[in-house]
């Protein structure tokens, strides 16, 4: 999806000193940072709870122009969900030294987001099962120069962790691109016994020829692939596939093992919030650990 953002027209924006502004606000803009765009749903479930109040405040943000905003496709024209992002002015006020997201990016951005948020299903908003998420902006170097996940992902429940590296497919890749994006994973998942690879894809035909394309390249046997859909209806208990021949299925949950990989911060919590507000900063190093 390639859409045109809108800004707020630098005369008519509203004076908010962002040094002021709320921790929720705050957290948002630099949550917005990390990870390109979002939609009101999206911020609402991670970062301000209700729905209204979402709204309420990404106008307020928008009117400062402080974020741009556009219309997310395949949505009623009267009834649209926007996708927010960080406006250059956004960007000068935090000095984040970034540009806005690519506006060509939007889709595959908004579906990263939703896997992450679909893998965080929890009642209980301050112990949920993500314990870290690295967007695909801080997943460099991560498993070495030649794969970039699009986002990195540590899972914990009462069954133990796994560490999870997301590929987020949208089904316009050809076989070349996807066949080496596949292969490059062998050599530091051999060595991550904790970590598995999820490639999210948007139907069942294209979960079929993503293991075809799989099928003899020798990945090992932590390599999955799910739509969108089965992760969106089932999180923790989502079948996955696996990309190996001879593998079996297994769910989400089966897949984590002790020990525990807790953080004090994990994401959604109060204690996540306050900690993007104040700039970032986890140091996940131990729960990343092979």
């Amino acid at each position: 999806m390639s859409a045109a953002f809108r800004k707020v027209e630098s005369g008519r924006a509203i004076d908010i000193d962002i040094d002021r502004v709320c921790i929720l606000d705050r957290a948002c803009l630099r949550l917005l940072v990390r990870c390109g765009v979002g939609t009101c749903i999206q911020l609402a479930r991670l970062v301000y709870g209700g729905l209204h109040e979402t709204q309420r405040r990404l106008l307020r943000l928008y009117r400062a122009g402080l974020l741009e905003r556009t219309t997310v496709a395949h949505t009623p024209l009267r009834k649209g969900e926007y996708a927010y992002r960080v406006s250059e002015t956004g960007h000068q006020r935090l000095v984040t030294r970034l540009t806005p997201a690519p506006p060509s990016y939007v889709r595959h951005m908004l579906d990263a987001v939703d896997a992450v948020i679909a893998l965080n299903r929890s009642d209980d908003r301050e112990h949920p099962p993500v314990q870290l998420w690295l967007p695909d902006g801080m997943t460099g170097d991560r498993l070495g120069h030649f794969v970039r996940p699009d986002s990195i992902v540590v899972l914990t429940t009462d069954a133990g962790s796994a560490v999870l590296a997301l590929e987020i497919d949208e089904g316009t890749e050809h076989r070349r691109p996807i066949r080496a994006k596949l292969a490059a994973y062998r050599r530091p998942l051999a060595a991550r016994p904790a970590w598995h690879l999820i490639v999210v894809v948007p139907t069942l035909i294209r979960a079929d020829w993503m293991i075809r394309q799989a099928a003899s390249l020798e990945l090992g046997p932590r390599v999955w692939v799910v739509t969108r859909a089965d992760l969106a209806r089932d999180s923790l208990d989502t079948v996955l596939r696996p990309l190996a021949p001879g593998s079996s299925p297994a769910t989400v949950r089966s897949l984590l093992r002790p020990p525990q990989r807790l953080m004090t911060a994990p994401v959604g919590s109060r204690a996540w919030l306050e900690l993007l507000a104040a700039g970032g900063g986890e140091t996940g190093d131990g729960v990343l650990a092979p």
